[in-house]
């Protein structure tokens, strides 16, 4: 049994005539129009065999003509009637810049056509082998059948419909032109493995993100602890250079605290280099004689035998003194 749906709106797209220019003298008079607006017979809707039922399609007294669908490009008006189970246009262009081009472009051999905009209230869906007349004409399922139409507008196209429209352009002959307007029809809808494979591929772009990023901290720790050992390093060639020794335990140098260490090795390399070279190393402070420091005097100088003196610096440096005094007695 024939089933009725809900349908959207459609373009129609036939041939169009434009008629030949006035005589001189009839300048002023309007260059007229007329085309097949839709041939009545079944046509290919996307794979789905349509056609419009001509006998309750309504239109106006009088129906806009636009260029390309456009409502701010008006280029004539005209009225429609059913003949011969066709939907036949003849109209009148208008004497501006839009019916200008479509007259002197149709005089240069530009061949026009004319696309209906008709909206479908219902539709009725004829099964395999069903018949129905339609136009005069028997026609079989599987159809459908665009009922209780309305026609808004007509327009001249070069070669298709609007593409920003959701309808599709229509030969006279029942084959859809070629347009580049999308399938706003189309169904989207994602099978449940469709929707899985797509979560999987997300989780693993997820999972390869999280190594990626894994990864990078990796280097980048690995490059601060490669460059904190190249600093401390550079660090302890200059404290070397400048006389400090390392503590007997390996750990850190005599005479540089931790703090003072760990002020260094934050420091800049310039501003690092220049705190060494204000440190002065254990034995070698305000310029006192090193010998004075040491546990052992410094040799007579005249030959004379080594003398072992105090642990006490200044015990050892008072004996040194009286030792020096008594080269002036005999």
């Amino acid at each position: 049994m024939p089933k009725d749906h809900k349908k959207p709106n459609i373009y129609l797209l036939s041939e169009v005539n434009v008629a030949d220019a006035p005589a001189d003298a009839d300048k002023s008079l309007p260059r007229k129009f007329s085309g097949v607006a839709n041939s009545g017979k079944p046509f290919n809707h996307y794979g789905e065999m349509v056609v419009v039922d001509l006998t309750d399609i309504q239109y106006k007294a009088n129906v806009p003509a636009l260029l390309l669908h456009d409502r701010a490009q008006r280029a004539g008006f005209g009225t429609l009637s059913v003949e011969s189970n066709q939907l036949m246009m003849n109209g009148l262009l208008l004497d501006n810049q839009f019916g200008r081009e479509v007259a002197e472009e149709s005089d240069a051999g530009f061949p026009w056509q004319m696309s209906v905009h008709v909206n479908a209230n219902s539709i009725t869906e004829l099964g395999q082998n069903e018949t129905a007349t339609v136009n005069g004409a028997e026609v079989t399922g599987p159809l459908v059948i665009l009922k209780n139409c309305s026609v808004s507008e007509v327009s001249f196209t070069p070669t298709g419909v609007d593409s920003e429209t959701n309808a599709v352009a229509l030969a006279d002959s029942g084959i859809p032109k070629s347009t580049t307007q999308p399938n706003t029809q189309k169904d989207t809808t994602m099978t449940p493995e469709e929707i899985a494979a797509l979560q999987k591929q997300v989780a693993d772009q997820a999972e390869e993100i999280k190594t990626l990023k894994e990864e990078k901290a990796a280097l980048v720790k690995e490059k601060a602890e490669a460059e904190a050992e190249a600093k401390a390093a550079a660090i302890d060639a200059q404290l070397s250079q400048a006389g400090f020794t390392k503590a007997e335990n390996g750990e850190g140098w005599d005479g540089i605290g931790k703090a003072t260490m760990n002020m260094l090795l934050s420091a800049s390399p310039e501003d690092a280099k220049e705190m060494i070279g204000d440190l002065r190393a254990p034995g070698k402070q305000d310029g006192t004689p090193e010998w004075l420091l040491s546990e052992q005097h410094k040799p007579n100088g005249n030959g004379g035998q080594d003398r072992q003196l105090s642990s006490n610096p200044m015990l050892a440096n008072a004996e040194a003194r009286a030792i020096e005094a008594s080269k002036n007695y005999i």
